[in-house]
């Protein structure tokens, strides 16, 4: 049988119970927000499967003694320089002493994470990153969008000059901070330790990236329904294009493990030889992914850095050895900097004082990013977007603590942390989900084991809902056949 949703609109701040077991979905607000469409996360938007995991490799290598940085990476540029393929730890230990690049059409690959290891020194650079530097490219805006509100969820909206506009081309769905939007949202008045806290700067430009897919008269529709909102009363929608730049893609790192010595968990965040991430995804790296890995030691695991888009990461064992010294601050698992993340079957373990955010978002990220069946050891640990309006945010199917809330006046004043954030059938200590004045976060099936609260919009609180899997359901109704297995 195929599940999907019923049409419920749910305000705010009201709190529904609702028994889910029907078809098609449209929860939306009172003002037309809808749940976005998270199917898009993930290596090719999650439209076919990531490359098999038992491909025969195209080349291969045996540890031997010292550092075996140089050798690995002259092993990857040759195999890109030969058009691409996957190159082969065999099992044993490989020590490095410096960082290694990933290149475009390369996959980095052992022979499982309990027979190959690789044995970093230092994280005061990211040890393994994919994809290299580029420059960012200009986005010039083409014409306003007309449409006095266009929802979370929209797809079609209209422009003042359509003629600017062509099938095909990349765009920025934009639009401008502004003073009068950032006191809508009481966020203009923060203040910390006697000194005023910016929230987010008027002119800041909130963006979303997406291709236009149609043009009809003066409306487009783009490819990825919208994760943010854009509301004439307060600011104007611009629509702006942009040409991505020749970045990598076609890249990943699997199947071994990775283990810091000595171990940076436990040290302060002040700590500049911990600070880096055991993998990173640099800035507009696409279609590319991280999985079937264990890693030990790091205070900070995998960073997805801005503009890197369709990433997957996938069967990922983040593991605390020691408890956190938080007198800086909480170090952090999975950072998502980017578009279309997809974080599946993760897990992160620790020490019982090992304090971390399992999986954060950073300031102003673009959705659709989505976590599906993610499991949290330390209970006091939660997921949450970390500062400053990420939109579009998916936890599914996950034992996790989770946040979905305004931080006020912590960090720096980091305030609103999300819009349009869903919580799907998560079972945590602590649930909290809050919708922000100017937006909507929604908790379907969230079950607190201590506390489950905020003004967001629940239904079916303390029970499951079906469909199990949101991201899933909207994967079918894409009419994209793939198993969730």
């Amino acid at each position: 049988m195929k599940w999907t949703l019923a049409t419920i609109t749910l305000s705010n701040a009201m709190s529904i119970v609702v028994a889910v077991n029907v078809h098609h979905s449209s929860i939306t607000s009172p003002r037309g927000d809808r749940l976005p469409d998270f199917s898009f996360a993930g290596y090719h938007s999650s439209n076919i499967d990531l490359p098999s995991i038992n491909s025969p490799p195209s080349s291969t290598l045996s540890p031997t003694s010292g550092d075996q940085t140089a050798r690995i990476q002259a092993a990857l540029d040759s195999l890109s320089d030969a058009g691409g393929g996957a190159l082969l730890l065999t099992e044993g230990k490989y020590e490095l002493d410096s960082n290694i690049t990933i290149p475009i059409g390369t996959v980095l690959r052992g022979s499982g994470p309990s027979q190959t290891f690789l044995l970093a020194k230092s994280a005061a650079v990211d040890l393994i990153t994919l994809g290299g530097q580029v420059a960012t490219p200009r986005v010039t805006p083409l014409t306003n969008i007309t449409d006095c509100y266009v929802p979370i969820g929209a797809s079609t909206f209209g422009v003042a000059d359509a003629s600017k506009l062509s099938v095909g081309q990349s765009v920025m769905v934009q639009r401008a901070v502004t003073d009068s939007w950032v006191t809508a949202m009481g966020m203009d008045d923060l203040v910390r330790d006697g000194k005023k806290q910016t929230w987010i700067a008027a002119g800041k430009l909130v963006r979303q990236p997406r291709t236009i897919m149609a043009i009809v008269g003066n409306s487009i529709n783009i490819d990825i329904p919208l994760t943010d909102t854009v509301d004439s009363q307060y600011m104007r929608g611009v629509v702006a294009t942009y040409t991505p730049p020749s970045a990598s893609s076609e890249s990943g790192i699997e199947n071994l493990a990775i283990t810091l010595n000595p171990s940076c968990s436990g040290r302060v965040l002040s700590d500049t030889t911990c600070t880096a991430s055991a993998v990173a995804v640099r800035s507009w790296t696409t279609d590319s992914w991280i999985r079937n890995l264990n890693l030990t030691g790091f205070n900070f695991f995998v960073t997805i850095h801005s503009n890197a888009a369709r990433i997957t990461i996938d069967r990922v064992s983040m593991i605390r050895d020691q408890d956190s010294n938080v007198a800086s601050g909480l170090p952090e698992d999975i950072v998502i900097e980017g578009t279309q993340v997809l974080v599946s079957n993760c897990s992160s373990y620790g020490t019982p004082g090992a304090r971390a955010f399992p999986v954060v978002t950073g300031s102003l990220v673009p959705g659709p990013n989505a976590v599906l069946n993610h499991y949290t050891e330390v209970p006091s640990n939660f997921i949450a977007p970390h500062q400053r309006w990420a939109h579009g945010f998916l936890v599914e199917n996950s034992r996790t603590s989770l946040k979905l809330y305004n931080r006020g006046t912590l960090g720096t004043g980091q305030g609103w942390t999300i819009n349009a954030g869903v919580a799907w059938n998560v079972v945590g200590q602590d649930i909290l989900v809050e919708s922000p004045p100017m937006g909507v976060n929604w908790c379907a099936g969230c079950i607190g084991t201590d506390s489950i609260g905020g003004n967001g919009s629940f239904f079916s609180t303390d029970r499951t809902v079906l469909p199990e899997s949101l991201f899933w359901t909207q994967l079918s109704a894409r009419g994209v056949g793939r198993s969730s297995t």
